[in-house]
């Protein structure tokens, strides 16, 4: 019996949890969505999001670009690995909220250079003093 992805840990990359805001744009041919930044890796982010248009995931995803104080990252390739819609209380009106996984495609060496930069400067793992050099593995 082949086993559901949503139990098989797949990640290669350490997690780490965004402490700076880093702003995510989702583009197809054109930007479809704009959003936050809440867990970053060099494999990929959560993306999180309360478009009104039309819904990013019936658009087909090619790359993100990601910008945080003087760091950015420009059309970093990219595919959504999942979605989920989530519903938020305010206090005034529920707020739909949309998060994504968004795994990141083959980047070249600056991509990864700039990446892990920004993944120092504005991650819990860049305040433990992760160097730009040092690849982030799982233990």
């Amino acid at each position: 019996m082949k086993k559901s992805r949503d139990f098989i840990e797949q990640r290669q990359h350490k997690r780490a949890f965004v402490q700076n805001l880093i702003v995510g744009i989702l583009n197809s041919d054109e930007p479809v969505s704009i959003g936050s930044i809440t867990d970053i890796s060099l494999g990929g982010v959560k993306f999180t999001n309360n478009e009104l248009r039309k819904a990013p995931d019936e658009r087909p995803i090619n790359s993100i670009d990601l910008i945080a104080d003087s760091h950015y990252l420009i059309e970093i390739p990219c595919e959504s690995a999942w979605n989920v819609k989530l519903a938020v209380e305010s206090d005034s009106k529920l707020i739909d909220l949309r998060q994504w996984g968004i795994q990141f495609g083959k980047l070249t060496p600056n991509q990864i250079y700039l990446l892990r930069s920004l993944i120092n400067h504005c991650s819990s793992l860049g305040i433990k003093g992760i160097s730009p050099n040092v690849q982030i593995t799982d233990s």
